[in-house]
């Protein structure tokens, strides 16, 4: 495969600009810059590392598209001299809109399994063999023990693969498997502690379990109740686990409850363009522009295509990619040209504008504009906070942490005053 280098063509470029796909692998060695001192994602890491615990556990979110997922990735890679780390998408392998404490424990019973077999631990290990007989006594069906059993990695994925998806699409089965680990659970748990201490002391290093994807739940309540009252379960693994979050769930009530629960929480936040007193942010606005720059020729991008980029993302490192790549689409139709103007980027911030000019009410635009001019959001009602920053009309921001709204939003504001302003002028 060849190396990854900035494009130097608009199809190249495309290419690159995914917002959709996380840095790994290589792609977090070719594309990836750091975040401003600010961002804390680096207070995170010395907490991890600096703590001597083998089993904490810690909640992590931020808001959809200022890039956990990337960030667990480099955190997984810093962290593996010193763990095993096991990386797993709940929202691959569960269903979201009803998922439940017992689903991620039986998955990630699965997931230790996987590893130790991966790392050469044979399948009559009295570990492996203990946990691996819960599942066949309670759950699993004959072919997927088979596979399990198979001394073949790529049938044991592929077994673990298969679990997930029937447990994610058949809500029968999804619903006797959950009744059989309620009635089984600290029977699961104890085989399941068994076999991470021994990988523990086996390889001398901790084990650390990611489970990124619960930041999409988007049913609050069942959010909620997963952490709340699966708290116990969730921090029970004799492991150290991350647990996404949903973002609009550090703004509710039960939030104060679910973070005693866990050792530790840690909101990544958006990149700041501007000062909370509208004045630039240049580290912020620096390494937005880094982000392009790795993944672009200086040459195809004019410099204040470049600067309306950064303005217009509001900090959120998808938006960044959606504008870029949009505007690339812009540069390839509009004209025969092998470069992205100022013309381009504003084609795409109206094309992100209409997105949200269609979901936004007429009071919505009171309460962005209370939230504009006051950086606050404790003056608006909890339900409309909540679907104002999920629908990411309002972006928070790190420091004494404030609040503005997307660049897009704050155009539509204009549209509006400007608008209220036609009308006063007309009347008689």
């Amino acid at each position: 495969m060849p190396q990854l280098r900035p494009a130097a063509t608009l199809e190249e470029a495309y290419r690159l600009l995914d917002p959709l796909r996380p840095l790994q692998g290589e792609w977090l060695d070719a594309f990836y810059v750091p975040r401003p001192p600010d961002s804390r994602i680096d207070a995170l890491l010395d907490a991890l590392q600096l703590d001597d615990a083998e089993d904490d556990k810690t909640l992590f979110s931020g808001q959809q598209g200022a890039g956990e997922t990337t960030e667990l990735y480099r955190l997984t890679r810093a962290l593996q001299a010193s763990h095993i780390p096991l990386f797993f998408s709940a929202e691959e392998t569960l269903n979201l809109g009803d998922v439940h404490y017992t689903d991620l424990l039986v998955l990630l019973g699965l997931k230790v399994y996987e590893e130790a077999r991966a790392r050469g631990v044979p399948a009559d290990d009295q570990k492996v063999r203990d946990l691996l007989f819960w599942y066949e006594e309670l759950i699993l069906e004959q072919d997927v023990t088979k596979r399990l059993q198979s001394e073949v990695s790529a049938d044991v994925n592929f077994g673990v693969v298969r679990f997930g998806a029937r447990l994610a699409q058949d809500s029968p089965f999804r619903h006797k498997v959950r009744a059989k680990t309620e009635a089984s659970l600290s029977d699961l748990l104890s085989r399941l502690d068994e076999l991470l201490v021994s990988l523990r002391e086996t390889f001398g290093r901790r084990i650390l379990v990611v489970v990124d994807g619960l930041d999409k739940v988007y049913d609050l309540r069942r959010a909620a109740e997963l952490f709340l009252h699966g708290a116990n379960a969730l921090v029970a693994p004799a492991c150290r686990v991350i647990y996404t979050v949903p973002f609009p769930l550090f703004y509710t009530p039960d939030f104060q409850q679910v973070r005693q629960q866990f050792h530790r929480n840690f909101l990544l936040p958006n990149v700041k363009t501007r000062e909370r007193d509208g004045t630039p942010y240049e580290a912020g606005r620096e390494m937005l522009k880094r982000v392009i720059r790795r993944r672009l020729q200086d040459d195809l991008i004019d410099p204040d295509a470049l600067e309306a980029l950064v303005e217009a993302s509001g900090g959120l490192l998808r938006e960044l990619l959606r504008l870029a790549r949009l505007s690339v689409l812009a540069a390839r139709r509009n004209r025969q040209d092998t470069r992205i103007a100022l013309s381009d980027v504003e084609w795409a911030r109206r094309e992100v504008r209409n997105t949200f000019r269609r979901i936004l009410k007429v009071e919505d635009y009171r309460n962005l504009r209370k939230v504009h001019e006051t950086k606050r959001i404790d003056a608006l009602q909890e339900r409309a906070a909540d679907r104002l920053l999920h629908n990411l009309s309002i972006l928070e921001y790190d420091g004494e942490t404030w609040w503005d709204v997307h660049p897009a939003v704050r155009d539509l504001l204009l549209e509006v005053e400007a608008g209220e302003q036609s009308e006063h002028d007309s009347t008689p």
